[in-house]
């Protein structure tokens, strides 16, 4: 079982934050956030910066480029601003998306 990082509400980073186990985003990350896992940022949550992850799925705010190794998720409470590259995209109703998508090969 991998370990998760988790940037709890009321917390900001500024800087990059990167690793290998999961992200769980409900606080506030100024500047690029990476992992070989599963990135999500959380309703309440905010990013500002690059995004990469093995998968990627926001139900918050994200103000940057997305990349999502495998597949991004739009869930209905997302905000994002940027363009997304993925090999698979899935976009809620509800949703709110302003930016391009590139898809990827398989």
């Amino acid at each position: 079982m991998s370990e998760q990082t988790v940037i709890h509400k009321g917390i900001t980073i500024k800087g990059e934050i990167t690793g290998t186990s999961p992200i769980e985003v409900y606080g506030v990350i100024e500047g690029t956030a990476g992992t070989e896992g599963l990135l999500h940022v959380k309703a309440g949550g905010r990013i500002t910066g690059a995004v990469a992850g093995r998968n990627v799925v926001v139900e918050g705010d994200v103000e940057a480029q997305i990349h999502g190794e495998q597949k991004v998720e739009l869930r209905a409470s997302s905000k994002v601003r940027g363009d997304i590259s993925t090999k698979a995209l899935v976009i809620h109703e509800g949703a709110t998306f302003d930016g391009n998508v590139k898809m990827t090969g398989k």
